[in-house]
């Protein structure tokens, strides 16, 4: 199989095709000079598993070789298209697979290139292409590969295997606790901050591109919409009793192809996540179980929009109405912090996005964060634990008189 081609399945990722792979993106890099990259073997470690998503085909890999005299051990985590069709024809319909490929393809050059700047020539410390003690940590997987075939519709990554590094995906029954949705806050303020400085620079287009995904773009809005009434009818299975919020929710339903096609441009545009709840976060702890870092994965709904929309649905989703109650004001604040320092360390300011206004976007974004977790009811609806946090999602903004 030639490096061009996009492997479909298991066997088409050869030897050749990995050692290719490998040689191209340190060559890149710079890391290589000279030396030539050589794969000697590839164990596959089997399907990375599981709540890591189902739009997508993922094994994980172990090359191992040498770059020129030294010792080359790689995780990786190679991710192609679904055989499903029935799911190839949704990713396909809404470009998750496209619009993947080129977040890591434009977009996270550019934000490590404004990473590298804001730290300074030479500061970054470099081991066979990945960083090591960035100040401003880029909480991404890195890319060592990434392709897509209008023409096919195929798709592939290649990205580092974060479960080896100890990284995993807490279960979404569970919820997220405060330690762990401060440190993912903590991540989208970094990258928010990072892509609002790329596109004040010029290092990105400071309206977005083309290809981000739009909600209001027509095929978009359908799926959602359907999605969003679907959710409405597994609601009302699950909660019988629950005849108000029922209502509620389908009077939600009338508007929200509205809302879809009406996002108005904020106060702060960045480029944001899109997506992100906790199977799309994935988790380091210490030896005491206390979790000490984060990472964010599944780029396929990238978009520009206000950073209050990823933590609206990151919260409404992936927390209780109990943590929410007691600490939103805690873990507002701990977000802006750290994004007003980001925004320093690239030597911009933040001026006029004060804490006030993020609050106020929070709490109005909340209604889109809703139509988004009923959209994707399928997450809740195999835990009655997830259905219920669900119902308090709406219940909060009923008692908020948001729905």
């Amino acid at each position: 199989m030639s490096f061009m081609e996009i492997p479909s399945s298991k066997e088409n990722i050869t030897v050749p095709w990995v050692q290719e792979v490998l040689s191209r993106y340190f060559s890149n890099q710079g890391i290589t000079e000279d030396a030539q990259v050589v794969v000697t073997s590839m164990d596959s470690q089997g399907t990375v598993g599981p709540g890591q998503g189902f739009l997508s085909n993922r094994i994980a890999l172990v090359a191992t070789g040498t770059v020129g005299d030294t010792p080359l051990t790689t995780n990786l985590m190679v991710k192609m298209s679904t055989d499903d069709p029935a799911v190839r024809e949704l990713v396909h319909d809404l470009r998750f697979d496209s619009i993947e490929v080129n977040y890591y393809n434009l977009i996270v050059p550019a934000l490590r290139s404004e990473v590298e700047r804001s730290e300074g020539v030479g500061s970054k410390v470099m081991r066979l292409g990945e960083e090591e003690d960035a100040a401003v940590p880029l909480p991404v997987p890195r890319c060592y590969h990434a392709a897509y075939d209008k023409s096919t519709g195929k798709s592939v990554l290649v990205l580092e295997n974060l479960q080896s590094k100890g990284f995993f995906t807490k279960k979404f029954s569970d919820g997220l606790g405060l330690e762990d949705i401060k440190l993912t806050v903590s991540a989208l303020a970094n990258l928010h901050a990072i892509s609002y400085s790329a596109m004040q620079r010029g290092q990105l287009p400071s309206a977005g591109f083309d290809w981000l995904f739009d909600a209001s773009e027509e095929a978009a809005k359908s799926a959602i919409t359907q999605a969003f009434h679907d959710g409405v009818g597994q609601f009302e299975t699950a909660f019988p009793d629950q005849s108000e919020l029922v209502s509620l929710l389908r009077r939600l339903g009338e508007r929200v192809p509205g809302i879809l096609g009406s996002e108005e441009e904020g106060p702060f545009m960045v480029l944001c996540h899109g997506d992100c709840w906790a199977n799309n976060i994935m988790f380091k702890v210490n030896d005491a179980g206390v979790p000490i870092d984060a990472m964010l994965v599944d780029w396929q709904c990238v978009r520009r929009a206000s950073p209050t929309s990823d933590l609206a649905f990151l919260l409404l989703s992936s927390t209780d109405r109990t943590l929410r109650h007691q600490h939103i004001d805690n873990i507002l604040a701990h977000y802006y912090s750290v994004l007003t320092e980001t925004v320093k360390k690239c030597g911009l300011e933040l001026s006029p996005y004060s804490l006030d206004m993020l609050r106020a976007e929070y709490h109005s974004e909340r209604v889109s964060g809703l139509i988004q977790c009923m959209a994707s009811y399928d997450c809740f609806v195999a835990d009655q634990a997830c259905m219920e946090r669900l119902r308090d999602s709406v219940e909060e903004l009923r008692e908020s008189n948001l729905v």
